[in-house]
């Protein structure tokens, strides 16, 4: 019996890893280029150079958490899209409060606080199927083909960057440079990028939720184990959720690694000619 249930426990703990673990971390990830970036456009131009893009990112960080919120029923305090008058520099917020014997309210933590991430890869995907719908029907081909891969866990790598390498090669096809379109929807999509990361507060938020996945992940896989006689294999299902996580994913670590290129550039180029 005491192996059955460290069994239960071991494939609870691999489950809880496997879904959450990789959303963790593509948002620290994501979190260690906004911080570069950041520093870099701040050694260049001072710290009002954030504000370029806040309008547009901040908001879309913002709705993220906003609509998890509303999602999972956690009553909403005081919400601010936007403030680039704050005495602590901080650009937006959303301050909530949850009932703490709900289950429901409680797993919902997690996910208000990976909401950015969820609603700035909605955005840049969005926004490419309004404003630029051929690259989207590419790229949305593409990423079709990716998520339905039933290739082995060792081919994600190599599929991914051929992924990232034909969307580099619509995104500089002559047509689209000539668009103005186009480079609106760049300037969007960095923008949003620019602020789509993980805060602190956001991955302690994401933490909360976590002993309570993992204390239902326990209970369900015991009724399973009583029921069937036999743990359940999500193992399939775990590995197409992470597909499609890293395929929708990729747009915005694509233009995060867009907005980090390009500030290191400008501070290099200051550092240069400082030097004359």
């Amino acid at each position: 019996m005491i192996q059955e249930i460290i069994m239960i426990i071991r494939l609870s703990l691999l489950e809880l890893l496997a879904f959450t673990g990789p959303v963790l971390f593509i948002g620290l990830l994501l979190g260690q280029m906004e911080q570069l970036s950041n520093n870099y456009l701040q050694r260049s131009f001072g710290r009002k150079a954030l504000l370029l893009t806040a309008w547009i990112g901040v908001p879309v960080h913002e709705v993220g958490h906003l609509l998890m919120c509303w999602l999972f029923g956690h009553r909403v305090r005081k919400v601010k899209l936007l403030d680039l008058r704050s005495d602590d520099g901080t650009l937006g917020y959303v301050h909530h409060s949850y009932d703490r014997s709900s289950l429901f309210q409680s797993i919902g933590n997690f996910f208000i606080g990976i909401g950015p991430i969820l609603s700035g890869n909605i955005f840049l995907i969005v926004s490419m199927y309004i404003l630029l719908p051929e690259l989207f029907s590419s790229f949305s081909g593409q990423l079709s083909a990716f998520t339905g891969d039933s290739r082995p866990f060792l081919y994600i790598l190599p599929a991914s960057l051929e992924l990232l390498s034909s969307l580099i090669a619509n995104m500089l096809d002559p047509a689209n440079l000539a668009n103005p379109i186009f480079w609106v929807y760049i300037f969007l999509a960095l923008g949003v990028s620019a602020h789509i990361a993980l805060s602190r507060a956001d991955l302690k938020g994401a933490a909360r939720g976590l002993p309570v996945m993992f204390m239902i992940l326990i209970f369900a896989n015991s009724l399973i184990f009583v029921l069937y006689d036999s743990t359940p294999d999500a193992t399939s299902e775990i590995f197409r959720y992470n597909i499609y996580l890293l395929g929708f994913s990729i747009l915005s670590m694509f233009f995060s690694a867009i907005n980090l290129a390009l500030a290191y550039t400008a501070w290099s180029l200051k550092k240069r000619t400082s030097l004359f």
